[in-house]
C-alpha cells in the first residue's frame, strides 16, 4: 500500500465533511476548497500517518482556513463573503425564506457557537471529535453548541414573528 494511501481513504470518506470545516472558518467556497487543498498539499508530505488521521486531517483543514482567514486579514481584503448557494437550492419559496432566516441567524451567532454548530451538523463530527480537534474541554464544546442552539431558535423567534 503506498504511503499516501491512507490520506485519499480519508479525503473519499469526508471530502464534504473537510470542505464544510473548512466553510465553517471561511464563510466562501472557493477559499473552502482552498483551504483543503493546501492541507492535502502539506499532509501528503507526512513520512507516515498520524495516530488518529481521521482527527489529524480534520485538524489540518481547519488550520489552513485560519491561517488563509489570517493571510487575507493581513492583506486588508473586503470581509469574505457568505456563499449559501453551496448549502444547496431550496425546495420551494416558503423553505427558501426559512433558509435565509436561518442563515441570518446563523451569521450573528458568535463564531465559536457557530463553527461547533457547523462541524456537528453539517460536518457531521461528534462532540468529541469536534473537542479534540479545537482541543477545547468536551463539556466546554458541549455547552457551546447548546448555547448557540437556544440563541438561534430565539433570533429565529424574533425575526419571524
Amino acid at each position: 500500500m503506498p504511503q499516501t494511501a491512507w490520506l485519499g481513504e480519508i479525503y473519499e470518506r469526508f471530502r464534504r465533511e473537510l470542505f464544510v470545516t473548512a466553510w465553517s472558518v471561511l464563510r466562501q467556497t472557493d477559499l473552502a476548497e482552498d483551504a483543503v487543498h493546501s492541507a492535502f498539499a502539506r499532509l501528503v508530505r507526512l513520512p507516515e500517518p498520524p495516530a488518529d488521521p481521521k482527527l489529524y486531517v480534520f485538524r489540518s483543514v481547519r488550520n489552513s482556513a485560519i491561517d488563509l482567514l489570517k493571510a487575507r486579514a493581513r492583506r486588508r481584503e473586503e470581509p469574505l463573503a457568505v456563499d449559501w448557494d453551496a448549502a444547496g437550492p431550496a425546495a420551494d419559496a416558503a423553505s427558501a425564506e426559512l433558509s435565509e432566516l436561518v442563515s441570518d441567524a446563523l451569521e450573528r451567532l458568535a463564531s465559536e457557537g457557530r463553527e461547533v454548530i457547523e462541524l456537528h451538523l453539517q460536518a457531521a463530527l461528534t462532540f468529541q471529535e469536534i473537542s479534540q480537534m479545537l482541543d477545547e474541554p468536551l463539556p466546554t464544546v458541549t455547552a457551546r453548541y447548546y448555547r448557540a442552539l437556544e440563541k438561534l431558535g430565539q433570533e429565529i423567534k424574533v425575526r419571524h414573528e
